[in-house]
């Protein structure tokens, strides 16, 4: 009797290993500079499976469901939220749905309050009703982009007297850190604005400063996520030297173009 159990508990936990193993699903996720995340669900299943359907959720909640009986072989559709909209399209590249794959394209109105938690999940026909599931952290951040360091000099005022503004981009809105030498300073202002066409934070940061020495004044972008700490490319003024290396080509460029 013993025997005949153990026999029945082993034919059934690997007919359900089976069964999890059938639907294969993946999904990878990246930016899409000023359009969003864009997020990729692709299955395949057994040979002799047939897709019944794929439904995607948002935070746990259920926001499409594709079904090749009712939509053929792919379906788009676009949802609208309070602080995104979702553009997503779905379709198969095999008769009987054995491969596909869901392309979700989320942009955000605003800026974001966390992370977003995507879910796609595979359904295969009847008889097995095989399913496979995948979750996927869209991560709330974009790195920040490489400082630009920009002077102008005070005409009326100490000819060793300048204002440095930096300025940088990312999501979470970077810090702008300022080093003078080896030490810490604070800045004289920044700000920073939502840019809802590149969906990111533009962050600023002046720093009024009077040259003494030979001290190097770096600015240094960087953002907080998830307790890491991720910091973009520094732009350094010398003060013997003036700008150097990114931010000096930057100053120079958008010199240019206000000759234009």
């Amino acid at each position: 009797m013993a025997s005949r159990m153990y026999f029945i508990v082993t034919v059934t936990l690997t007919l359900l290993a089976t069964i999890a193993r059938a639907i294969d699903v993946n999904v990878t996720g990246e930016w899409r500079p000023e359009r969003g995340w864009e997020v990729t669900c692709s299955w395949a299943t057994l040979p002799n499976d047939t897709l019944q359907s794929v439904r995607l959720y948002n935070n746990g909640q259920q926001f499409m469901i594709y079904r090749p009986e009712k939509h053929g072989h792919g379906r788009t559709d676009v949802f609208h939220g309070a602080d995104k909209v979702m553009t997503v399209n779905c379709t198969t590249s095999t008769y009987r749905g054995q491969e596909g794959r869901c392309v979700l394209l989320l942009e955000p109105y605003q800026p974001p309050a966390g992370n977003y938690n995507y879910t796609c999940e595979v359904s295969g026909e009847r008889p097995m009703f095989r399913i496979g599931k995948k979750d996927y952290v869209i991560r709330a951040l974009v790195p920040p982009s490489d400082a630009i360091l920009i002077s102008n000099k005070y005409e009326d005022s100490s000819p060793n007297r300048v204002m440095l503004n930096c300025s940088s981009t990312g999501l979470p809105a970077p810090n702008l850190l300022w080093t003078v030498g080896d030490d810490m300073v604070q800045a004289d202002f920044s700000g920073r604005m939502w840019n809802p066409t590149s969906k990111l934070w533009n962050v600023w940061s002046y720093l009024s400063y009077t040259r003494n020495d030979d001290s190097k004044v770096l600015c240094s972008p960087e953002v907080t996520s998830n307790n890491e700490i991720i910091r973009g490319r520094p732009a350094e003024y010398n003060s013997a030297n003036g700008l150097t290396g990114t931010a000096k080509v930057t100053a120079l460029v958008l010199a240019l173009s206000l000759l234009r």
